[in-house]
């Protein structure tokens, strides 16, 4: 009878285990908008997500090792800022990195907040979620035209 109450509970147990591996796996998770949006007003941090804002939000997640190293690494330089303001968010990021969860919030540009706090803004960081992201071929057709003129680097 133990035997059979064991092999009951042996599924339940390995399930188990595959879901803590990915409660605390290393990914990143992006939620964006496309390039170029205006709106009447500015986004704060919490409003970036398909609940608020609906088909308006691109999704993806990253869980490659590589990529996720990289971010790490130009994540941990940021360095916290002096200046004050407001941000309108267009990106937000959240690392789930060692048990942990942290949230960043960027502008399409600049203004950077880690876990509510400005930052010094990474100009590093922001292109490779731009690149991880694949935001820049998100562009509008007259944008890819004259990039330059925009401000976005070929």
């Amino acid at each position: 009878m133990k035997k059979i109450i064991y092999l009951l509970l042996l599924p339940v147990v390995f399930s188990c285990n595959s879901c803590v591996k990915k409660v605390y796996s290393d990914y990143l998770e992006f939620y964006y908008l496309r390039p170029g949006i205006r709106t009447p007003y500015g986004y704060s941090c919490g409003m970036m997500s398909k609940k608020i804002l609906g088909e308006d939000v691109n999704f993806k997640m990253i869980d490659d090792k590589a990529d996720f190293d990289k971010f790490i690494s130009l994540y941990n330089k940021y360095e916290i800022s002096k200046d004050s303001g407001s941000i309108d968010t267009r990106i937000r990021v959240f690392i789930h990195h060692k048990k942990k969860i942290d949230t960043l919030c960027l502008g399409e540009n600049f203004n950077t907040y880690k876990n509510g706090i400005r930052m010094k803004d990474n100009k590093e960081l922001l292109n490779l979620i731009k690149e991880l992201t694949e935001f820049n071929t998100m562009l509008p057709d007259f944008v890819k035209k004259n990039p330059e003129k925009y401000g976005i680097k070929k």
